[in-house]
C-alpha cells in the first residue's frame, strides 16, 4: 500500500481554513465517519459512472479541507480515470476503502 496516501496534515489544513486543530481534526471524524464511501462504492458498483466521479470528487475536496491530504490524492487518481475513459477502478476504489477505514480507526 502506497504510504503516500495515508498521509494527514491537520496543521496545514488548520492554517489554511484558519480554524483551531482541534476543530479540524474532529471535521476529519465526522467525514471519515459519513457515508461517502459507501456512496462511490455503490455508484461503482451499478456502474454509474456519473455518480461515481461526483462521490469521488466530493470526497477528494473534503478530504483535502479536513487535512487527509493522502486521501484527497487517491480520490484524484481515482476521478481522473473516470474523467479520461470512463474507469471505474475497483482496485483503486478498495484501497480507498482500506486507507479510510485505516485512518477512522486512529
Amino acid at each position: 500500500m502506497n504510504e503516500d496516501y495515508k498521509k494527514v496534515d491537520i496543521a496545514e489544513a488548520a492554517e489554511r481554513l484558519h480554524l483551531d486543530r482541534a476543530i479540524v481534526g474532529n471535521l476529519m471524524k465526522k467525514f471519515l465517519n459519513s457515508d461517502a464511501v459507501d456512496k462511490a462504492e455503490a455508484a461503482f458498483n451499478a456502474s454509474d459512472t456519473g455518480a461515481a466521479r461526483l462521490a469521488i470528487h466530493s470526497i477528494k475536496g473534503t478530504a483535502a479541507n479536513v487535512g487527509a491530504v493522502g486521501l484527497s490524492k487517491l480520490a484524484l487518481e481515482i476521478e481522473t480515470k473516470i474523467k479520461e475513459n470512463g474507469t471505474l477502478d475497483f482496485e483503486l476504489l478498495n484501497l480507498m476503502k482500506d486507507i479510510w477505514n485505516e485512518l477512522k480507526s486512529m
